[in-house]
């Protein structure tokens, strides 16, 4: 996987793109996972201008999607030797620039067509280099921008979350604010696409993943313990609930080659897709 650094004017709403070739992928056939990662984003995808990824139920996806919040794993295959090309946005970024709900896209898919208009993905079909493909989505999402309306309450919630962590009570960030925890709530879920206590547990969760791939710990129960699980047994529920495996299962992904992981990846960049 590569990444390619978004205009600076995008900076408060997308995190990075990145693209793989198929080449590098090394299968015909690449089973893939996709875990809870915090954040939404759009994925552009075509091997030879045909979809080259099936989900679960044995259906290809659409060529150009945007997708939100994932709460549970979910699986899917890569065919043939495609082109992937990915926009990962910040966490709270995707309602703003589009003025759509964002808990709408929770565990879900939309085309593109209805977030960057019909002729888009045939622009990006049309588009010779991955260097093109980001410079039609920074000319695209600089358009949105222009009508971009930041939540500053969203911001420093995500702010507070990501610097206090694990400490962090969710209880006390809507008093943080002088609103009802209700209020609250549904601010977040609808800027966030997930409620807040939610939001916490898959950062955790991201997080404990950086622990394990980068093997600061001596044993599992270090991980839990540096992340203030209760336990080992809640460490292992909290992580199995969203990636499908217990922290010693997915240990066994690390001798697998991972496409989809840089080399050297900062540590607050969440892993999203694992070959497995």
């Amino acid at each position: 996987m590569r990444i390619i650094e978004p205009d600076k004017r995008l900076k408060t709403v997308v995190r990075q793109f990145w693209y793989l070739e198929g080449s590098s992928l090394g299968h015909n056939r690449l089973s893939c996972k996709i875990l809870a990662d915090g954040t939404p984003g759009i994925i552009f995808q075509h091997n030879r201008e045909h979809s080259a990824v099936v989900n679960e139920t044995n259906n290809y996806l659409p060529l150009a999607f945007a997708y939100g919040q994932s709460t549970q794993p979910c699986f899917n295959e890569i065919i043939g030797t495609p082109f992937i090309f990915g926009v990962n946005f910040q966490p709270n970024a995707f309602k703003a620039l589009f003025a759509i709900d964002t808990s709408e896209l929770t565990n879900a898919i939309l085309e593109i067509e209805y977030l960057l208009g019909a002729s888009f993905q045939e622009q990006l079909l049309e588009a010779t280099h991955p260097s093109k493909v980001a410079q039609l989505f920074n000319e695209a999402l600089l358009q949105k921008l222009v009508q971009f309306t930041p939540m500053q309450m969203m911001d420093e919630s995500i702010r507070l979350i990501l610097g206090k962590l694990p400490e962090i009570d969710p209880k006390k960030l809507a008093s943080h604010f002088n609103i009802s925890r209700r209020q609250f709530q549904r601010k977040f879920k609808a800027y966030v696409g997930v409620c807040p206590e939610t939001y916490i547990r898959i950062v955790k969760f991201q997080h404990a993943i950086n622990l394990l791939r980068q093997g600061r710990y001596q044993k599992l129960s270090d991980v839990g313990y540096m992340l203030n699980y209760a336990d080992q047994s809640h460490f292992n529920r909290e992580f199995k609930r969203f990636s499908g495996d217990t922290p010693k299962k997915f240990l066994e992904t690390k001798a697998k080659p991972q496409p989809f992981l840089q080399a050297n990846l900062p540590t607050y960049l969440p892993l999203r897709i694992v070959h497995y």
